[in-house]
């Protein structure tokens, strides 16, 4: 579509927001930005020239005299620079300098991304209609020719449609060269999954990207951090569209998922597919429901629901992908230990998620099998677990010391696994050897029912908020705090100080006796 003089005027960039977060993460700024920030974490930056013109009301973050000078940045100060319908108000011959000096605050692969009347669709320098203040006349050769080397233009669309008359350049900043890899031919069959969420969340969801994968699909998927580094070698995916936590508001999801979901030929959107759905969420009403009733309805499959709301047949094919370099170092660390070793998870993103028997069930592993290591596994937190344990040189104290990456790998070197619902443990469930996991808020039938090899804990009578006395065998809510969730002397959740050691050791001698017993039969 043509430029119209009918068209309402002002905030081009509105036109284009929801293709803006994979490209303006982090600190940036937007040149000429006018009346009204896009996002509210842009830096916005203006010289109020539109007071005096058209009588508009501005007040950016730093007003300066021109962008053509950004003196007041530091060079590589900032991930990003963005600007809409500023360029072409500059002298051409002044444009090359200009760009230099945007990418020169752009940190190594970061973005310049810039929205620019196109010559084609909008009236020419001197023709009715034409804003009078423009230059010169964009099109694609002319800011290619403009801008310095060092960039690889990584998106570039001819925007026409919608009271569109502009084209959209997104340059990342490579040091050297003129790459134009936005020319990439489209798969043929493509799907777009949505899916934040922490570390279990994504593994989990990694069965749905095989699926896809299985099926012929070009998979992007929608996440955001940290959730996005457990998937980032995963070969099911395809392409990633990151966003940073509230990147989009909330309340504008809705609308940034129905424009994307319009670029694929399948949409598969998971958000809440989990949290909020089966695990219900802090102040809404199913979390005062009664137990047994809240029981009733959420008392799913987590996984085969992924699977159906993708539309993929439920075939279990959770699974993490550690880079060669993860490998080979995590290899070098096992060589170290036992033959037999158990990697121990102690505790999970939220406050229920840890048992509070570890010093039990570790003193009486060693009493009972010689020649077994036990590898302990957490974040910084879990150094405080891990207090007393100093001086036993079979087991290992991994928090902290490891990284997340190099703890899941570590889970498929393992011989046996121990710990809460958590990532580490959901990393293992199709693999072969024995689990023990501590259920908090999810049922066996919820998160276990399909994993292999797997002995899920749960407290047989436990009475809380969440179960109320004792009236459903899991509380399935989340828990970001211990508001609704019942603290015991301890410090771990009632449904943890009900598992008593005894009888859970019994379950972790059991599973450990049975794999010692089948690899020397083996």
């Amino acid at each position: 579509m043509v430029w119209r003089a009918t068209d309402p005027m002002g905030n081009e960039a509105f036109k284009i927001r929801w293709e803006l977060p994979k490209w303006t993460r982090g600190r940036g700024l937007d040149l000429g930005s006018g009346v009204a920030k896009t996002y509210q974490h842009w830096i916005s930056v203006d010289n109020c020239a539109d007071e005096a013109l058209f009588g508009a009301h501005i007040t950016p973050d730093v007003k300066i005299k021109t962008c053509e000078k950004l003196d007041v940045f530091a060079s590589q100060s900032m991930d990003f620079v963005f600007s809409s319908h500023l360029l072409e108000h500059i002298p051409y011959e002044n444009v090359k300098d200009t760009l230099k000096e945007w990418m020169r605050v752009i940190k190594p692969k970061g973005y310049l991304v810039l929205y620019l009347p196109d010559e084609d669709a909008y009236p020419k320098v001197g023709e009715p209609g034409a804003n009078p203040d423009h230059k010169w006349n964009v099109n694609r050769a002319k800011v290619l020719d403009a801008m310095p080397d060092g960039f690889d233009l990584v998106d570039y669309q001819v925007r026409h449609e919608d009271r569109e008359y502009s084209l959209f350049f997104v340059f990342q900043k490579t040091g050297s060269g003129r790459h134009l890899s936005y020319q990439k031919p489209k798969p043929e069959k493509t799907c777009g999954v949505v899916r934040y969420g922490a570390f279990g969340d994504l593994l989990q969801a990694s069965s749905v990207f095989a699926a896809l994968k299985h099926e012929g699909y070009h998979v992007t998927l929608y996440t955001s951090p940290p959730g996005d580094d457990i998937v980032r070698l995963d070969p099911n995916i395809d392409a990633f569209y990151i966003q940073d936590k509230d990147q989009v508001p909330n309340a504008s999801l809705g609308e940034f998922w129905a424009y994307h979901k319009a670029k694929y030929d399948k949409w598969v959107n998971l958000s809440e597919s989990v949290e909020g759905s089966l695990l219900a969420l802090p102040g809404r009403t199913i979390h005062f429901w009664p137990p047994a009733l809240r029981h009733g309805f959420l008392d799913r499959n987590y996984l085969e629901v992924q699977h159906k709301i993708a539309g993929v047949p439920h075939v279990p094919r959770v699974k993490f992908f550690p880079s060669a370099d993860e490998l080979q170092k995590i290899r070098k660390e096992r060589a170290k230990m036992g033959s037999f070793v158990i990697a121990y998870a102690l505790a999970g993103s939220s406050v229920h998620k840890t048992w509070g028997g570890l010093d039990s069930v570790i003193a009486s592993l060693m009493l009972d099998f010689p020649d077994v290591h036990v590898v302990l596994m957490g974040n910084e937190a879990g150094k405080l677990l891990e207090q007393g344990w100093e001086k036993e040189p079979r087991v290992h104290r991994r928090s902290g010391a490891w990284s997340i990456r190099e703890s899941l790998t570590f889970m498929q070197l393992a011989d046996m696994a121990i710990g809460p619902e958590t990532g580490l443990m959901n990393a293992a469930a199709q693999l072969s050897y024995p689990k023990v996991v501590f259920l908090s808020h999810s049922s066996a039938n919820n998160l276990t029912r399909d994993w292999v090899n797997t002995y899920p804990l749960a407290s047989k009578e436990t009475t809380c908020p969440g179960r109320g006395n004792n009236e459903a065998p899991a509380c399935h809510q989340l828990h970001y705090s211990w508001e609704h969730c019942k603290r015991t002397d301890n410090g771990v959740a009632q449904c943890q100080e009900d598992m008593r050691p005894d009888e859970v050791y019994r379950v972790i001698w059991h599973a450990c006796k049975t794999a010692l017993e089948h690899r020397k039969t083996a």
